[in-house]
């Protein structure tokens, strides 16, 4: 009896090896797989997406995923002034509206996860990878007029939706993320500005947000403050969440 036991207890152990070992091979595919598979690896390290790579393997768990689009990276530091870069503002911001979210059913994912430039390609690849409700282009704005500041959302006026078109979500973003820094409201525009193209021809919602003008003193100090980058970011969630109340 003890033997037949023991033999019975080899084949449920063959069993489940055998079975884990397709899963893993067959169904389950690894976030570096995945990654090499859709974005590669040249230009844009591994280890920089791994972690919301393996949220993406889950993500069906989500009801509303919105994908932000830190512009620049890398040697391409964008608008500067002084020791301030364009490129780590914007990125600072993605990573806090990421990290200040506490709403189970929404997932935020960034075409980028640290200071690199991914090509167009590639950011379009994480695109098609998320398969976001919700696109967010983030930049910073500059002017030759040292006295211009604000808040500015810029959109591609060829999307419409009775719910949701992206006038409508630019003006939401843009009150949104003013109410909460206590700024200026720069206003809403439709742009066919090559610097927005991440937001172009979508199906989605889609606005492209300046979070500021570098050009400008007051404002350029304040983007230094991780405070008030973290505070940009909170606006940008309370943006989303109106949007969201709306379609609803």
């Amino acid at each position: 009896m003890k033997r037949w036991v023991m033999f019975s207890l080899v084949i449920l152990a063959s069993l489940i090896t055998g079975v884990g070992y397709y899963y893993y091979n067959y169904i389950y595919v690894s976030p570096k797989t995945l990654a090499e598979r859709t974005i590669g690896t040249d230009n844009l390290a591994y280890n920089e997406l791994v972690e919301s790579v393996k949220t993406r393997l889950d993500n069906g768990s989500y009801e509303y995923k919105v994908l932000i689009n830190p512009v620049c990276g890398g040697d391409n530091k964008g608008q500067t002034s002084g020791t301030l870069t364009e490129s780590n503002t914007v990125l600072t911001v993605a990573q806090y509206v990421k990290l200040l979210n506490t709403d189970e059913t929404l997932g935020i994912f960034l075409t980028r996860e640290s200071d690199t430039d991914p090509d167009a390609d590639k950011r379009e690849s994480i695109y098609d990878m998320v398969s976001p409700d919700m696109v967010i282009d983030l930049h910073l704005s500059s002017d030759t007029d040292n006295s211009v500041m604000g808040t500015t959302v810029y959109y591609d006026d060829g999307y419409y939706d009775y719910h949701m078109t992206n006038s409508m979500l630019s003006d939401i973003m843009e009150k949104a993320v003013v109410t909460q820094i206590e700024g200026v409201a720069g206003g809403i525009a439709p742009s066919d500005d090559e610097s927005y193209a991440f937001i172009y021809d979508r199906k989605i919602p889609s606005a492209a947000i300046c979070c500021g003008y570098i050009s400008n003193a007051k404002e350029a100090e304040a983007m230094a403050s991780d405070a008030y980058l973290s505070n940009i970011a909170q606006g940008i969630l309370d943006g989303i969440a109106e949007v969201r109340s709306n379609v609803n």
